[in-house]
């Protein structure tokens, strides 16, 4: 559901605007600006990602889009699925992404299919995620093993453990990002991952 959407249901519900009111000290200010405030969000992030789209479309010229492919359904699935992730997450990486996988769709540089799956990856990430897929790139760029406890060095700000940080690879791992050894015995928190194909389209879609 879309923000504006969910403003005026706000709006329009008096129990959301009891509980909001409930609020000690700033229930009746918050009950006054909330509608407005998220109607914002939802615009500042579609106009952000309609000026990184600018962006990467400023040097296509019109011989190079092919306007019958901008009607078809399959460029039309891929918008839809973007704007609605755009309009639910506040991660500017994901806005940079997705304007690159429009021009990407335009040009024809990826088949759709391939694209589908690029922003299904995307959309069903958080921003925790986007912190570990720039650490693991690093790793993977200095030619380090990506374990537990590689990334538990140098996560080491956020204070989480070796076992934390390979349960979120192995969660990297479930979209597709990341793959693993089976048949060996390998103590919890030393299991070294490699990235696969997915893994660099996407880092390099996000500019990570």
């Amino acid at each position: 559901m879309k923000m504006v959407e969910i403003s005026k249901l706000y709006e329009d519900n008096l129990l959301a605007r009891v509980l909001v009111n409930a609020i000690p000290y700033i229930g009746g200010s918050l009950d006054a600006t909330l509608t407005s405030k998220w109607s914002g969000y939802w615009k500042q992030r579609i106009e952000e990602l309609l000026i990184e789209t600018e962006k990467e479309l400023a040097s296509i010229n019109e011989r190079m889009i092919d306007k019958d492919f901008i009607e078809s359904e399959e460029f039309y699935d891929i918008v839809s699925k973007i704007a609605n992730d755009v309009t639910s997450s506040r991660c500017r990486e994901k806005r940079v992404g997705y304007a690159k996988i429009i021009k990407s769709a335009l040009l024809k540089e990826d088949t759709i299919a391939n694209l589908e799956d690029i922003v299904a990856q995307i959309t069903n990430m958080r921003e925790k995620d986007l912190i570990y897929l720039k650490i693991i790139k690093d790793l993977f760029d200095k030619g380090k093993q990506v374990t537990g406890f590689s990334l538990s060095k140098v996560m080491k700000s956020y204070s989480y453990s070796p076992i934390e940080c390979e349960l979120h690879l192995y969660r990297m791992e479930n979209l597709g990002l990341l793959d693993h050894p089976r048949n060996t015995l390998t103590g919890r928190g030393y299991v070294a991952f490699q990235k696969t194909s997915l893994f660099d389209k996407i880092v390099g879609y996000l500019g990570l």
